[in-house]
């Protein structure tokens, strides 16, 4: 069964996501792969203090240990769980000459890893040590041929 969950809450939203994947890899026997997020800022690393600020963000603590209200909607997850056959949904627009816009839904037909990855096992669960080199995405509909 397919369903869709319309929530104004990043948490619900953050479990759904994570339940479901997690039900279709064991109902496909899929594996899952968890791909570790690295922060940069122009292509630079981040410095100690830099990732202190990001760290102080997400906790909601100001530097100067006021709480911090701001809306951190926009964070992007410390990972990310990908597997094949995954539904995937565009959110932001890449290219609209071709319909690849906000809101374009599709799924994960194939996942290239990194050539530096070590050989995977039999785990069913993958933590990645190096990003996909790339990930291939069949859109239900698109302008590209």
């Amino acid at each position: 069964m397919d369903a869709s969950l319309v929530t104004p809450r990043h948490a619900v939203r953050t479990q759904w996501n994570e339940a479901a994947i997690c039900k279709h890899c064991r109902s496909t026997g899929g594996r899952l792969f968890v791909c570790p997020a690295e922060d940069r800022i122009q292509g630079r690393r981040l410095t100690l203090a830099e990732r202190y600020g990001i760290a102080a963000r997400r906790t909601g603590v100001a530097g100067d240990g006021k709480r911090n209200r701001r809306k951190r909607v926009n964070d992007l997850p410390d990972v990310v769980q990908i597997t094949i056959g995954m539904k995937v949904m565009v959110t932001s627009n890449i290219e609209t000459d071709l319909d690849v816009t906000n809101g374009a839904q599709g799924e994960i037909v194939d996942i290239i890893l990194h050539p530096d990855e070590p050989p995977l096992g039999d785990d069913p669960i993958v933590t990645l040590q190096h990003l996909p080199s790339y990930i291939l995405v069949k859109l239900k509909r698109t302008r590209a041929e």
